[in-house]
């Protein structure tokens, strides 16, 4: 005789009830993330007379490609994206060589003072940026690099180090110290158990925060515009101010702009988020 299966009980429906609703929750949340990105991009196909067209449509009628022609032949956005690339991979060099020292140190040294360091780089980004750009401009203008893109990497540093230094620091600080201790004792120096064990482990981490440093660096844009007037060291952001003047705003170069700015940078972001998946579970499986 076929025994009867056991009825939905009150919880199990809760749950399903429970997991459906954020299913729609963060469908909703995606689409209105997604759509002012949607807009952007269709924008950037329409000519003139169809941005402001009544009744609005989302895509074009007559998409076409002369705003992309204008941006990449007629404006100074491919050397400004090329600035930009270039800022951020200084800027995120030089946070790495920085911030990786001095978050080791802060992670795995005791020293009087420690506490209170970690503290100050964090409180030190309650600080609006207007307040810190004065004395950033006298300082890169005393050092003969304003207007360079040197220059503006170096700016870069004082509002992305202190926050991966604190990242870096609570990275290393979750590694067992016990892997470098037992490297040191089969004959490893310091320095070579930091390369060879910790590093490794902590790739996850440091490819995070390179991200991250790298991603601070290309969206910056009021130190880039205040400390940048040519073309020679100009930045994407602050290009994309060239298609607006006094009166007028060409909407169509600019979405154009901003998708060339945006797509490619989301893209390189994407791809990555499968390395991180794999290095945090390389560095589960190493520990």
């Amino acid at each position: 005789m076929a025994t009867a299966s056991p009825p939905t009980t009150r919880r199990q429906r809760q749950i399903g009830f429970s997991t459906i609703l954020a299913y729609l929750l963060l469908i909703a949340l995606t689409a209105l993330a997604l759509l002012p990105l949607l807009v952007m991009l269709t924008s950037s196909f329409k000519p003139g007379s169809e941005i402001f067209a009544v009744p609005a449509t989302l895509f074009a009628q007559e998409p076409t490609l002369a705003n992309y022609v204008k941006v990449l032949t007629e404006s100074d956005m491919p050397r400004a994206i090329g600035n930009s690339l270039l800022v951020g991979l200084l800027a995120t060099l030089a946070t790495l060589v920085l911030g990786l020292s001095t978050g080791y140190a802060l992670s795995r040294f005791r020293f009087r003072g420690a506490r209170t360091l970690s503290l100050a780089l964090l409180l030190g980004q309650l600080l609006p940026a207007t307040v810190l750009l004065l004395p950033v401009y006298q300082l890169i203008l005393r050092m003969n690099l304003l207007d360079t893109v040197p220059g503006l990497s170096i700016a870069m540093l004082v509002f992305v180090l202190p926050v991966v230094t604190w990242m870096l620091s609570t990275t290393f600080t979750a590694v067992p110290v016990e892997l470098e201790e037992a490297a040191m004792i089969d004959g490893c120096s310091r320095p070579r158990a930091v390369l060879l064990v910790v590093l490794p482990v902590a790739a996850a981490g440091i490819a995070s925060v390179s991200i991250f440093a790298f991603l601070q660096s290309w969206n910056e844009f009021l130190f880039a515009s205040v400390m940048t007037t040519s073309a020679a060291a100009k930045t994407a952001p602050v290009a994309l101010t060239d298609f607006a003047n006094e009166f007028t705003v060409d909407w169509g170069a600019t979405m154009a702009a901003a998708s060339v700015i945006s797509i490619p940078i989301t893209i390189v972001f994407l791809f990555m988020q499968r390395f991180f998946i794999r290095g945090m579970a390389a560095g589960a499986v190493k520990g």
